[in-house]
């Protein structure tokens, strides 16, 4: 099987809040063309790890590479899109047009992304002329994707994106994932929902006890399992 090239690496990092620790030991590696759940309990330190993979926060000890450089050095923010919960409830309050919040996106990135194509990709080209305000949870999901897509991201990382929304908005959402993922995009989901995710991921890695678990297709709904490090599926989805 073809090598995948490496996107992320994180080596015995660590990380801690007014010296209460939350993260240590923590190594993972992410490759182009994977599609991973990241899960954990409430305060497992997840956004937290993604907060450090951005550069928002600097590790106690440890190393993140990006693309293959150290994050520090370069932290690739033109290679990277971040969809946060609050920036996706923030949509909702912008008093204009999906076709016009991407018209501000690509003169302010100055970007040659073809437009009509995303939004065929994320499903919204017959809501293009409609207000943000007006968009169910699961459509402003894709616009916040749509807008990492403008980015050309090579890696997008979400956080909760599927929190708001109904199970077949979530299938339809993760099978886009999917899809971009089989393209070469790198993407890591923080989710809640694992029940909804496992049928689309490569891997699921479990925050606990401040580092990273590979866990399995004996998984139950609440992404709880044996001990020990598992593969969720016996060949990851789309690969051979």
């Amino acid at each position: 099987m073809e090598s995948k090239p490496e996107v992320l690496s994180i080596q015995n990092l660590s990380f801690a809040y007014d010296e209460r620790p939350l993260l240590g030991g923590v190594n993972l590696s992410i490759y182009a063309g994977e599609l991973i759940a990241l899960v954990g309990d409430n305060g497992a330190g997840k956004s937290t790890l993604m907060k450090l993979i951005l550069g928002q926060l600097k590790p106690g000890t440890g190393t993140i590479t990006l693309f293959g450089d150290d994050a520090f050095s370069n932290p690739h923010f033109e290679d990277i899109a971040y969809v946060s919960q609050d920036s996706i409830r923030g949509y909702r309050n912008f008093p204009t047009t999906i076709e016009e919040l991407i018209g501000i996106h690509v003169r302010y990135l100055n970007a040659k992304a073809q437009i009509d194509e995303l939004l065929a990709t994320v499903q919204l080209s017959e809501h293009k002329s409609k207000r943000l305000s007006e968009l169910s949870g699961g459509q402003l999901q894709r616009v916040g994707l749509l807008l990492a897509l403008i980015k050309d991201a090579r890696l997008i990382l979400l956080d909760e994106p599927t929190s708001a929304i109904d199970r077949t908005f979530s299938a339809e959402f993760y099978r886009i994932l999917r899809d971009l993922a089989v393209s070469g995009t790198a993407i890591v989901v923080i989710t809640h929902h694992l029940h909804d995710a496992r049928a689309f991921v490569d891997r699921v890695i479990r925050l606990e006890d401040g580092t990273c678990h590979i866990e399995c297709a004996t998984l139950d709904d609440h992404g709880t399992g044996g001990a020990g490090c598992h593969c969720l599926h016996p060949q990851p989805v789309g690969r051979s």
